[in-house]
């Protein structure tokens, strides 16, 4: 049993603190485009990261906020399934995810994210059925989507070798026969 995923062990370290904050630094480059920098108490986290709104308004000359979103979202579940896969010593071969945020007019005619498709397609080695109990108690452990689930719908499906273990929506299925 993976008793330290179940008894939280497995989450962000908070390292002996009440939280940690992560910061992100956006200069405005012109039109509608962005530089971002991310840190964490005054480190730096990474390189330089862009982003733009998509025509008509921007130029889409780097990812949109629904697909910077989208990623964030995608990230924090593979992270969280790759760590409860390696926690059951499952070795994966490879691991990508699909991640669609789709926009939609509210009640307005405001455009909003109505909801985000993940599929998540780990290659294990061998698969074994502990792969399911990591499937089960994966998405509970991503910080990410379990904070922006309280206000978008995220629909998350674990394609294990082209086998899906959840329905989604038709389009998506569509998109990933694609």
């Amino acid at each position: 049993m993976e008793a330290g995923i179940k008894a939280g062990k497995r989450q962000m370290d908070l390292r002996d603190q009440d939280s940690r904050t992560f910061r992100t630094d956006l200069e405005h480059l012109g039109g509608y485009r962005f530089a971002g920098r991310a840190s964490e108490e005054g480190t730096p986290h990474g390189q330089l990261f862009y982003s733009d709104e998509p025509d008509p308004v921007g130029e889409a000359s780097a990812p949109a906020t629904p697909s910077l979103l989208g990623a964030a979202v995608g990230h924090c579940l593979s992270a969280s399934l790759l760590e409860a896969l390696r926690h059951a010593h499952l070795q994966v071969d490879a691991l990508t995810t699909e991640v669609v945020s789709v926009v939609r007019p509210n009640a307005d005619g405001l455009p909003r994210i109505d909801h985000i498709d993940v599929i998540i397609k780990p290659v294990l080695k061998d698969f074994a059925p502990r792969a399911r109990r990591c499937e089960e108690i994966f998405e509970q452990h991503c910080t990410v989507t379990s904070s922006v689930r309280q206000g978008v719908d995220i629909r998350v499906q674990v394609d294990w070798n082209g086998r899906a273990s959840r329905d989604l929506d038709p389009g998506v299925a569509a998109r990933s026969a694609v």
